[in-house]
């Protein structure tokens, strides 16, 4: 598993899909114009961390009930993007104009040092989610549950 094949698979099963890289998205973060952030992974690897300004919603249909301006900024991310390319394409099918995709999502993120938390503070770990996408990222940010 390398970044270049994960960046293939989702270009090819996901070309419409636009993507914001983690500097332009921490950079959104912090301004006045700060899109919605969500994280759809799954809980279990919410709870490890996310993003602070992120909300766990899984599908395009938990978004959409939860958010329904199909106008307004969104960013979605996942581990790695693939996940989150798909719900991307969910929500465009669904009529939703300004969805981006985090480019290597939260690995990179976490990569990068950006602030991570879970629900006791701030954390550098991740879920690595399997062993696979695990090689991506460096295995001393890796956690299965939250510290």
């Amino acid at each position: 598993m390398d970044w270049e094949a994960v960046e293939d698979k989702i270009e090819k099963q996901y070309p419409a899909v636009s993507s914001i890289s983690t500097d332009e998205l921490a950079q959104k973060i912090q301004s006045a114009s700060r899109p919605i952030v969500i994280d759809v992974r799954e809980p279990a690897e919410f709870a490890v961390s996310h993003l602070s300004a992120a909300e766990n919603l899984e599908t395009g249909v938990d978004i959409a009930a939860r958010f329904p301006d199909k106008q307004a900024p969104i960013v979605v991310y996942c581990s790695v993007g693939y996940r989150s390319a798909a719900v991307a394409a969910e929500l465009e099918l669904m009529g939703y104009s300004n969805v981006r995709n985090l480019h290597r999502s939260i690995f990179e993120w976490a990569e990068k040092g950006y602030q991570l938390r879970n629900a006791n503070g701030v954390t550098a770990k991740i879920h690595p989610y399997n062993r696979a996408w695990g090689s991506l990222v460096s295995e001393d940010l890796h956690a299965y549950s939250p510290e």
